[in-house]
């Protein structure tokens, strides 16, 4: 079975669904389409994700409570 390959991290993070909320309220960090930390402070989250893959960038968002407007 091969691996999903998405655009970019929004892509990822959409197609996650369901499966976001047991993040809500705390700081993701992804890399490579894996969400390989989280936490409360971003800082660490950050640092987490930086031993994890001491190479790439990671990209850091905090998980919305279930209520969310977009403008």
């Amino acid at each position: 079975m091969s691996k999903k390959v998405f655009k970019n991290e929004y892509d990822f993070i959409q197609s996650l669904g369901d499966r976001l909320g047991e993040y809500v309220g705390q700081g993701i960090a992804i890399v490579d389409n894996k969400i390989v930390a989280k936490g409360d402070n971003a800082g660490k989250v950050y640092r987490k994700a930086k031993e994890y893959c001491p190479t790439k960038v990671p990209f850091i968002m905090k998980v919305p409570q279930d209520k969310v407007m977009v403008l």
